[in-house]
Order: structure tokens, then sequence, then C-alpha cells
């Protein structure tokens, strides 16, 4: 069963969300690197202003608001190079994130960490980079 098909199941189930952990590129998708997206829109902000928060979030939820379409898995946002998210400065609610994005359409995310117990770890289990996915929906393939 190839991954897109593995994702097509999981989208059968009509659950509430729509995310997918990944660990490599899927064949045929579309992958928004997020890193040099949100460094590149951020290249020209004050990296010390109180209001940097604010500017990576607009220019997140605009990248985050633009789907692709796959005729096996629908509408989907597939995103790599994720490790800008976690920076502290930024201040993302990722949980919050995921589950408003993964209502909408199929948020695929591409990424080395690994979930343990309702928790995905950006690098690995202890190092105090996670999220808390309990609650939310999805499949790791």
């Amino acid at each position: 069963m190839t991954h897109k098909q593995k994702i097509a199941d999981y989208l059968s189930q009509a659950t509430r969300n729509r995310l997918v952990f990944c660990h490599e590129h899927i064949d045929d998708l579309s992958f928004t690197n997020i890193g040099r997206k949100l460094a590149e829109a951020l290249a020209h902000e004050n990296l010390r202003s109180s209001m940097i928060a604010y500017a990576a979030e607009d220019i997140l939820t605009e990248i985050l608001s633009t789907p692709q379409n796959d005729p096996t898995i629908g509408s989907y946002i597939a995103i790599d190079n994720i490790g800008i998210l976690f920076e502290p400065e930024l201040a993302f609610n990722l949980k919050s994130i995921f589950d408003s994005v993964s209502t909408k359409n199929t948020l695929i995310v591409c990424s080395e960490g690994l979930i343990r117990n309702n928790r995905f770890f950006f690098l690995q289990e202890g190092d105090g980079v996670s999220i808390d996915l309990q609650g939310l929906s999805f499949i790791e393939i």
C-alpha cells in the first residue's frame, strides 16, 4: 500500500482532524519548506521586536491557507523543514495551528521527529521541544 493510499484510508474514517506525520517526502506531493519561507518573509523584520511573533503568525497563516490538490487525497498542505516553528521567540501555539489547519485540509508534516504517548517530539523524547497531540486525530506513516 502506498503512502498516499494509507492517507486516503485514514481520511475515509471521517475524523475531525486530518493530520499526517511522515518521515520522508511522499511521491507526487508538493512540500513547502516552511523554514525557508518564514525566514525569507521575516528577513525584513526586526527580530528583537515584540511584534515579531505577530508578523510570523500572519505569515504562517498565509502559507498554511494555500492548499494543493491531489487526486488520491484531495486538498492538502504538506510542510517540511519545520524547526523554525519551535523557535521560542515566535511563540507559535503549534497544537492550535495544527488543529485549525487539519480540520479544513489534510496537513502533512514531514519531519524526523517522533511521536510517543500523544506527543510529537521535534528531535527526541525528553528534549523539551514537543507538541501535545492529545485530542487531535492523526496518523504517522
